[in-house]
């Protein structure tokens, strides 16, 4: 099979290429077996910049919002290395044992000064001090509409058109992350639309990504919570190689059929089924070893062949290119620098009724208050969306930078809620029920459709299940003999949706 796309592009070889890297990678595990973790490298860089890299239309709501993070909310950042901290803990420990075997003042007096020596200079080792900086690389699908002077300053200067649902996605990701690559301060890269907004400062962002901890908006909730994360004495290990994609395999409970009809059988002609991965977001954040590895993965390991036509069919590809692509680069096994979570919050309606209600996740717009700030960040998250409309800048301030909980978040919740209200009973009194019923406390959408929490029928996050509807073994019976329906009141399926 050739891609309309790509002349070059063949299946057969791209498998029979991708088979024998995996071939070389077993080998590889299997002599490496035994072979000790080696530490860490890079750790003595000096400074931490991100690169958002946002895929857009032609419109970005928080250009404002975006704008004050990265100018204002970055700076200098202490880091604690806990794999080195663990040195002044055994120093101690030593200086003690010696204090008890040596006699008189004098000897306990120079061993208690040997010790805070070795605790100063064992402290001096283990922080870090970093600067904290992000720069924004935007490509745009109709860049021409863009009238923001700013804005056009970070466009890409080449367009992929990219439509929803498009293999074009990724290959605009591709150029967003190469273009990032080429300034030589990028460390991390964090893949984002125009919905995505920030819910913790650039500090905070630094520190959480390379010490790998949770950002608690609560002061006494990160006290307390912060040795759940960290390694037995609560410290954690400074690591600038780690990535964050919230990814699953063919093998893993959270494959549903959906994913094996529109991702697994698609690929299979190309990729075997044990290097496919997906991520749930595809917004993902990589380190800049892993990104790098990505953009060398054609030229390198498959002979100058793109490995994104074979994605072309593949429902939502983005979100199954980069954990695949991260598969066939050998990240997932191994020195574990490729962690199963997202910092990207999103969350889809299970419920929904309709197909385009479970493919996109809740949209936040005038529901972003305290409350679901710290509800994102104790979930581990520091980016969120959707979020469509513009957010009040000095609202978000209020609340991520300052960590306040004011009376606007509410009042601005209740006027919007009051709006749509007023607009329902405008338009005829079609939606009667209170907008503040429709949302729980953390501004998520309850539709109320009951009968599909009871289907096996829908996805667990999308609600896109392909499995048959389970029924009951006494109505199956009662199908079987016909039921009385004039008893009844007609059969017994018609009964179970007037319950």
């Amino acid at each position: 099979a050739t891609s309309t796309k790509d002349p070059y592009f063949s299946a057969s070889v791209l498998k029979e290429r991708i088979e024998r890297i995996l071939r070389v990678q077993q080998i590889r595990r299997s002599t490496n077996a035994t072979a000790s973790a080696s530490s860490n490298p890079n750790n003595d860089k000096s400074s931490f910049r991100i690169a958002i890299c946002a895929t857009i239309v032609d419109e970005f709501p928080h250009e404002n919002l975006w704008k004050k993070w990265v100018e204002e909310t970055g700076g200098e950042v202490t880091l604690v290395d806990g794999s080195n901290s663990t040195a002044a803990a055994a120093a101690r420990t030593d200086g003690v044992k010696l204090s008890r075997d040596d006699d008189g003042d004098a000897g306990r007096k120079s061993n208690e000064k040997d010790v805070h020596a070795v605790e100063s200079k064992t402290k001096l080792e283990s922080d870090h001090n970093i600067m904290a900086s992000a720069e924004l690389y935007i490509h745009a699908k109709n860049p021409e509409r863009v009238r923001s002077e700013w804005l056009r300053s970070k466009i890409l200067p080449i367009t992929h058109r990219p439509n929803w649902n498009d293999v074009r996605v990724v290959r605009a990701m591709l150029s967003l992350i190469e273009a990032a690559l080429c300034d030589e301060n990028t460390t991390h890269l964090l893949l984002c639309t125009e919905s995505c907004i920030p819910v913790a400062t650039l500090k905070e962002v630094a520190r959480s990504i390379l010490l790998d901890e949770v950002c608690y908006w609560e002061e006494d909730g990160q006290n307390r919570m912060e040795q759940k994360h960290g390694d037995q004495n609560g410290r954690h290990q400074l690591n600038w190689n780690r990535s964050y994609v919230d990814c699953y395999g063919r093998d893993s409970r959270r494959c549903t059929r959906f994913d094996e009809h529109n991702c697994w059988d698609i690929l299979r002609d190309c990729i075997p089924g044990e290097a496919i991965y997906k991520a749930l977001p595809g917004w993902c954040l990589l380190s800049r070893k892993h990104a790098q590895s990505i953009l060398n993965l054609p030229s390198q390991q498959l002979k100058g062949m793109n490995l994104w036509p074979a994605f072309e069919r593949v429902w939502a590809p983005e979100e199954v290119y980069f954990p695949t692509a991260l598969s066939l680069c050998g990240h997932m096994e191994g020195k574990g620098e490729v962690l199963p979570r997202s910092l990207t919050h999103s969350k889809w309606d299970t419920r929904a009724a309709d197909h385009k209600d479970r493919a996109h996740p809740f949209v936040y717009d005038g529901h972003f208050n305290d409350d679901l700030v710290a509800r994102v960040r104790r979930d581990g998250c520091l980016f969120m969306r959707k979020m469509k409309q513009s957010l009040d800048v000095a609202l978000w301030e209020q609340i991520v930078v300052q960590r306040r909980r004011g009376r606007q978040c509410d009042s601005e919740r209740m006027t919007t809620t009051h709006q749509q209200e007023s607009e329902s009973r405008r338009r005829g009194g079609r939606d009667r029920e209170s907008e503040t019923h429709r949302y729980d406390r953390g501004g998520e959408r309850n539709n109320n459709r009951s009968y599909h929490s009871s289907s096996s029928r829908y996805d667990s996050r999308r609600g896109n299940h392909y499995e048959s509807r389970r029924y009951d073994d006494d109505q199956r019976q009662r199908y079987k003999r016909g039921g009385d329906q004039s008893q009844n009141g007609g059969s017994w399926k018609r009964q179970r949706w007037r319950r």
